[in-house]
């Protein structure tokens, strides 16, 4: 279950797709006029943040364009915002570097200008970042930073979100107990700060949910029910109960508590629809469909499932029409004003022209601007060659990242595809062949049904991947039935899995998973195809489909050689090589490299555990 994080809350009436493009053109027309560059840097700023939250290359256009005339007006503050802001963007967009290399720059200038305020949610920024890179050692590193920063301004609320996004991480990476304390700590100190209440609520709320995610549901209940009170009292908003009933169905639904758990939902789906909280109802749904999985009730996951996916589909195409009109009338104000200043401007000009010493006052103020503004030149194209050689590096390392992948490619096609060829020349120049013993025969026949299996499965791998690689498009997300694809991946691999002796069980707790029908299935068949690879004769590989922490995981499972935590490690960082299987069965070394790059693309991972001599069990996890 995704976070609301309560007091982030704040979804508005969205406007069709063809009013948002008048209007915004209508604003981009104007800008493009607009000779003021103050004014046209507060249009860009906010042109960037409505495409934020819908077309984030474009976001970065405009941030960009409010980068630059910072730069060119003088307006330190103002360049390290933009910064910010590209921060944050790349990070939506997980390009990590870019995100890093903005945030850092725009803490550099908050350092300069001793905004200690500032300064420390630039930390908390690239402290969050590290964490989605899993570098937990630079996450604290950051942290501490901040914390200190806002220990010297003795700012209890800024000290009590630190800690509660401290909690959040530790949450997010299972690490409940840690979360507990930190979170703990946060609600402590904002209910003793002035005006903290407030804040210690939004921290309750997520205690609530660590609670639940230790499977702890009264006491989550407990701190959700404190917080409700809270609510009521202080006739909070509409969409901030939407999100407290969500979270509070969501943790009856863990509990087994159906009913009370459909009364939750239907309250903060009320709630959302009335507020226009689109992205609260569409989590309803997606908590609701989880809940009917997991008490086998199909029908019902299928069809929230599907009011997810549209309301998923929709949400994103509208447009937030008081945002772009409140822009438009702002915009027009102060149209308006830079005319009136501009007439005045006029009648001081025509009167100054009397006074000598004014004019040459204004004559050396000439030339100071333009010392000024070529300075300010020179500063700029210096940091676009910065930006540059940053640019060209990345380049560099993409390129010897493409060229190992070509040697691989190379060295699999050379080597492994040309050995199976070999065996099946030598067999049917063998075949024919009277003087070659029946037993001996009846061996080589046993050795070209495996050349033909290994080579096709290659092949399969192969193309998978070259597809990938050279239409790189972005795949859509879509309900795939999960008995139709575990049916499809065995029927591929039973002749493989006879040959052993192998009996292959299904364990489906969950009918339909998100996904791309074609990846899944790659995926699947190459985990199966490495089970049966890895498993001795007469044992048992398990297919299973479930449900855990709000995630579905289909898994695979299987009773062989297993592996140790330095084969696991190799796996992840792409260095595996090929291991023969049990009886000699050998391998390209592409199949889970593949699974791991294509689960990417359908924003899935791979999850191993495994024992040697035990067993492994392989799990896609959507």
């Amino acid at each position: 279950m995704k976070y609301f994080f309560l007091w982030m809350m704040a979804i508005s009436p969205f406007l069709s797709s063809g009013q948002n493009h008048i209007v915004v053109d209508s604003l981009l027309k104007v800008a493009d006029i607009e000779k003021s560059d103050s004014f046209r840097m507060i249009i860009f700023q906010k042109l960037g943040n409505y495409y934020l939250d819908n077309n984030a290359p474009k976001a970065i256009e405009f941030f960009e364009k409010v980068n630059g005339i910072a730069k060119e007006l003088k307006l330190p503050l103002s360049v390290a915002n933009s910064y910010y802001d590209l921060g944050f963007t790349y990070l939506v967009m997980t390009d990590y570097s870019k995100s890093l290399y903005n945030y850092q720059l725009s803490s550099t200038i908050y350092e300069e200008l001793k905004d200690s305020f500032r300064l420390s949610n630039a930390y908390m920024s690239i402290g969050n970042l590290y964490f989605q890179n899993n570098d937990y050692g630079r996450v604290n590193e950051y942290y501490n930073k901040a914390e200190l920063l806002v220990t010297k301004m003795k700012d209890s609320l800024q000290l009590g979100s630190i800690w509660d996004s401290r909690g959040i991480n530790y949450d997010q990476a299972k690490k409940y107990d840690s979360a507990l304390i930190w979170l703990k700590k946060a609600y402590a100190i904002e209910r003793l700060a002035s005006d903290g209440e407030n804040y210690a609520v939004n921290s309750l709320s997520n205690i609530g949910l660590t609670y639940k995610h230790l499977g702890r549901t009264e006491e989550a209940l407990r701190a959700f029910d404190t917080v409700r009170i809270y609510f009521e009292k202080n006739n909070m908003s509409k969409d901030r109960f939407a999100a407290l009933y969500n979270n509070i169905a969501a943790t009856n639904a863990q509990a087994g508590k159906i009913q009370l758990a459909m009364d939750a939902f239907n309250r903060s789906i009320l709630f959302s629809k009335e507020t226009g909280a689109s992205l609260i109802e569409m989590e309803n749904y997606r908590n609701m469909a989880d809940m009917f999985g997991g008490i086998k009730d199909f029908a019902q996951q299928a069809d929230y499932l599907k009011k997810y996916y549209n309301l998923k589909d929709s949400i994103f195409s509208a447009d937030n029409k008081n945002q772009l009109t409140e822009l438009e009338a702002n915009y027009q104000v102060q149209k308006k004003n830079t005319e009136l200043v501009k007439k005045d401007a006029e009648v001081v000009k025509q009167k100054s022209q009397r006074n000598i010493l004014i004019i040459v006052a204004l004559a050396i103020f000439g030339i100071l601007a333009v010392l000024a503004y070529s300075y300010g030149r020179i500063r700029k194209k210096n940091g676009l060659l910065h930006q540059q050689n940053v640019k060209i590096n990345e380049q560099r390392n993409e390129l010897q990242t493409l060229n190992q992948v070509k040697d691989r490619l190379f060295s699999i096609i050379s080597h492994d595809l040309r050995n199976p060829l070999v065996t099946l020349r030598s067999y049917l120049s063998l075949s024919d062949s009277d003087s070659l013993a029946p037993e001996l025969k009846e061996q080589f026949k046993l050795k070209t049904m495996d050349a033909v299996s290994h080579t096709g499965d290659m092949l399969d791998n192969l193309l998978a991947w070259a597809n990938a690689q050279i239409r790189n498009t972005r795949v859509n997300i879509v309900p795939v039935n999960v008995y139709e694809l575990v049916e499809d991946a065995v029927s591929h691999v039973q002749a493989q899995a006879l040959q052993k002796q192998l009996t292959i069980r299904q364990q489906l707790q969950v009918a339909v998973i998100p996904g791309d029908a074609d990846i899944l299935s790659v995926a699947l068949r190459n985990l199966i195809t490495n089970a049966i690879k890895f498993s001795s004769d007469k044992t048992t590989i398990r297919i299973g489909a479930e449900t855990m922490d709000n995630e579905v995981r289909l898994f695979v499972t299987d009773e062989g050689t297993g592996m140790s935590a330095e084969q696991i490690a190799a796996i992840f960082s792409n260095q595996n090589d090929s291991t023969k299987g049990t009886k000699g069965e050998k391998g390209s070394g592409l199949g889970l490299f593949l699974v791991r790059e294509l689960l990417q693309k359908i924003n899935a991972r791979l999850e191993i555990e495994s024992v040697e001599g035990k067993g492994s069990r392989f799990a896609i996890v959507v």
